[in-house]
C-alpha cells in the first residue's frame, strides 16, 4: 500500500520509469498531482510493472498509489471483454491431487492448463497439487487496474490453502508468492504455513541430486515477472540454480531493477506499444549473447516464446531447464 508519510515527492520513481521519457521536473509535478488525488497522464501510461516501487528510495510504494488512481478513474482503459476474460479464472474447476504424506503442497493457481506437461518432472514427485478457483490468488488484477479485488480475495485464498493442512506451500506462480508474503503482510493477514518460492524449492531439490546433475552450458537471459518486484529476496535462489547447472548469465541492460515487463499487460489495450516493449526485451537479450530466454511465469513464456525463437533463442521455463539437467 502507498505510504504517504514516506513519500517526499522526489519524483525519482517516475523519472526512472523506462516506459515514459519523463525528466525530473515532470516526474515531480505528476507525483504532486497523484498525491493530491489527481490522475495525471502517467496514470494511463503506466504499464503496471510496479518497478517504481522498487526504485523508491523511501519505500513509499508509489505504484500502489498509481494502481489506486487507475481503479478510481478507469485510466488504463482496459476493454470490458478483457476484464470478463480474466474473471473466468474465478470459475475454474478446483482440483486437488493428493500426493505423499508429509510432502508439501504445490499451488498451480490459475496456470494449471498452461503447465500440465511440466509436472512430469522428478523434482515434483510426491507433491500434492492444487489448482483452480479456490486457489486463485487474484494478484493479476493489478494489471487490470483493480487492486481492491486482490485485497478483498486475500483472506479467502489464504484460508483455502491453510485448509489443506500442509506446513509448506510451494508457489508455482510468482503472483501467489507475492500474495502470501509481501501483500498479506501489508494487509495485516496471518499466513499459517510457510510459503515457498518455486526457485527455492527447485534449488533445494537439485541440491539433493547434485551428484547426478548434468551441466547445461548455455548463455541465458532471464525474463523476470512483474510480481517479482514484490519479493526480490528470493532471486538469490535463481543465481544458485544457474551456478549449480553451469549456466552462464551474461550482463544485459534490462535486468534486475531495470527488468522489463513481458508486454502481456499491454496487449488488451495497446498492442502496438506491447510490441515495442517485447522488441526492447528480446533485442537486449540477443545483444547480450543469450542462447536462451529463461522464464518463471507461464504467461510471460506464452507471450514471448514465439518472438524469442524467431530471434534465434530458445524459450525455456525454469522447471524445464532443471529437468534438462537431470537428463
Amino acid at each position: 500500500m502507498f505510504e504517504a508519510e514516506k513519500c517526499d515527492l522526489c519524483g525519482q520513481c517516475l523519472e526512472f520509469c523506462p516506459y515514459v521519457d519523463y525528466d525530473l521536473e515532470r516526474a515531480q509535478q505528476e507525483m504532486h498531482e497523484l498525491v493530491a488525488g489527481g490522475a495525471p497522464p502517467i496514470t494511463g501510461l503506466c504499464v503496471t510493472c510496479a518497478a517504481c516501487n522498487s526504485i523508491c528510495p523511501n519505500q513509499a510504494n508509489p505504484f500502489d498509489l498509481l494502481n489506486q488512481r487507475q481503479e478510481e478513474t478507469g485510466a488504463l482503459g482496459i476493454p470490458e471483454q478483457a476484464i470478463q476474460n480474466f474473471a473466468k479464472f474465478h470459475r475454474l474447476p478446483t482440483v486437488v491431487k493428493r500426493g505423499q504424506a508429509g510432502k508439501p503442497v504445490m499451488n498451480l493457481c490459475m496456470v494449471g492448463d498452461m503447465v500440465r506437461d511440466l509436472l512430469d518432472n522428478p523434482l515434483f514427485e510426491g507433491l500434492t497439487l492444487v489448482e483452480g478457483a479456490d486457489y486463485f490468488c487474484t494478484v493479476g488484477y493489478i494489471h487490470l487496474g483493480k487492486p481492491s479485488v486482490i485485497k478483498k480475495e486475500a483472506q479467502r485464498f489464504i484460508d483455502n490453502l491453510a485448509a489443506l493442512g500442509a506446513s509448506e506451500v510451494v508457489c508455482f506462480h510468482d503472483d501467489c508468492y507475492a500474495m502470501l508474503t509481501t501483500l498479506a503482510d501489508e494487509y495485516g493477514l496471518k499466513v499459517p504455513f510457510r510459503p515457498v518460492h518455486l526457485f527455492e524449492y527447485l534449488y533445494l531439490e537439485l541440491e539433493k541430486r547434485r551428484d547426478t546433475i548434468r551441466q547445461v552450458p548455455i548463455r541465458v537471459a532471464y525474463q523476470s515477472p512483474c510480481a517479482s518486484r514484490y519479493t526480490p529476496a528470493k532471486e538469490v535462489y535463481l543465481d544458485r540454480i544457474f551456478q549449480l547447472l553451469g549456466v552462464e548469465r551474461p550482463a544485459r541492460q534490462y535486468e534486475g531493477l531495470k527488468a522489463l515487463c513481458c508486454g502481456a499487460p499491454l496487449m488488451a489495450r495497446d498492442r502496438d506499444r506491447a510490441a515495442v516493449v517485447k522488441k526492447w526485451n528480446l533485442d537486449d537479450a540477443k545483444s547480450a549473447g543469450a542462447d536462451a530466454l529463461i522464464f518463471l511465469c507461464p504467461m510471460c513464456y506464452l507471450n514471448l516464446r514465439k518472438m524469442a525463437r524467431e530471434a534465434g533463442m530458445e524459450a525455456i521455463l525454469i522447471t524445464e531447464l532443471c529437468r534438462r539437467a537431470l537428463g
